[in-house]
Formats: structure tokens, sequence, C-alpha cells
């Protein structure tokens, strides 16, 4: 009825002035910010932290060689960031090194407390080979995943975060909390394993 009508109208124009009142009031408007700010941030976070997932489990699986453990920690990770998403400080670097670094401090904090699981590369990013592909790729993905398990968890880690996950060396050195100088030389002593544990795989696949 039109009395209805001009009752809801009533009540939306209160709401507006009460609104205007608010906003008029010294300190509000930064309040309001501030509030609006923290609800974008984590809104932000929430969606990189989805498209790092992928990265991050791999991360945690050479580390605790354990699918099961490595989602529990990405898990933990994310949960984490998300609860307290201004720890993160965009003016010291982008989001993707920071978040690696919480997720393999968990995984170390879980290694502490349990023996770990015998490493393992087969779940790594890349699909097992599907009928289509051609045996001899098929026996190279084998090959590289058996190389990169033979090597240390430290340089198992090195070469993810440069050769799969594309991370700089700056970045690798704040995940890693290593000196930058120290990034190179052991992503070569850990690329110069793998090499060597590749090309003696090979050799015995092919005596």
């Amino acid at each position: 009825s039109c009395r209805e009508f001009t009752r809801a109208g009533s009540r939306a124009y209160c709401f507006a002035a009460t609104v205007r009142k608010m906003c008029a009031e010294p300190g509000i408007n930064r309040r309001l910010a501030r509030i609006f700010t923290e609800i974008m941030k984590n809104v932000s976070m929430r969606q990189e932290l989805a498209q790092l997932g992928g990265g991050a489990q791999a991360l945690a699986l050479q580390i605790l060689g354990n699918a099961e453990d490595a989602a529990d920690a990405v898990h933990d990770s994310i949960a984490k960031a998300l609860g307290r998403p201004s720890a993160y400080d965009p003016t010291r670097g982008p989001l993707k090194p920071w978040f690696l670094r919480l997720v393999r401090n968990r995984c170390i904090d879980l290694l502490r407390r349990r023996r770990p699981h015998s490493d393992t590369v087969d779940e790594l990013v890349e699909p097992s080979p599907g009928p289509e592909e051609s045996f001899a790729e098929g026996q190279r993905d084998h090959l590289l995943k058996t190389a990169l398990a033979s090597l240390s968890s430290e340089q198992r880690q090195i070469v993810i975060l440069r050769d799969y996950m594309d991370l700089s060396y700056a970045d690798i050195a704040n995940v890693l909390e290593i000196a930058p100088g120290t990034v190179m030389s052991r992503l070569h002593r850990a690329r110069l394993a793998l090499a060597k544990a590749y090309k003696s795989l090979d050799g015995d696949c092919h005596e």
C-alpha cells in the first residue's frame, strides 16, 4: 500500500541520514577505508594463494615425501596466511616467495614431529604419461623423477623453486632463508647432481 511504501521510504531515508552522519564524524572515513582495505586484501590474497597451491604442494612433497602430509602443510599455511593477512608486507616483495617460505617452515615443523616417510616425486606436477604419449617420453619422465628423488632434500627444493616454479634468485633466497649469493652455487651443484644421476640411470637402461 501507499502507506507501507511511505514507511519503507522513510526507513531508507533515516538509514541514509545515519550513514551520512557517521561519515561526518572525525576519523570515520579513515576507519572505513582501513576496514575495506583489509577486506580487499584478504580477497586478493585468497585468489593468489589458490593459484599457488600446485607449486606449494610440489615443494612440500619434496620436503616431506608424503602427499597427505604435503597437502596438510599447504592447507595449514593457507589458513595461517588468511588468518593474518596483515603479516604479509607487499613492500618487502611478492606474495609468492613469502607464502612458499610459510609452507617450507610448516614442513620443517612437521618433520621435527615425526620420522619422514621415504622420499617420492611420483606426484610432482607432471601427470603420468597417457596412452597417446610415446614410450620414450614416458621413460624420460620416469628417469627424471627417479634422478630427482636421489638428490638431497636441499637440492630438490632449490631445483623445484628455480626450474619448476621459475622463482628469481632473490626470491629463492627469501624462501630458503639463505644469502642471495649462495643460491647460484647451490643451484649449480644441485643441477650437476641431477644430471649425473639422470645420466647414470639412462646408461643402466641402455645396457
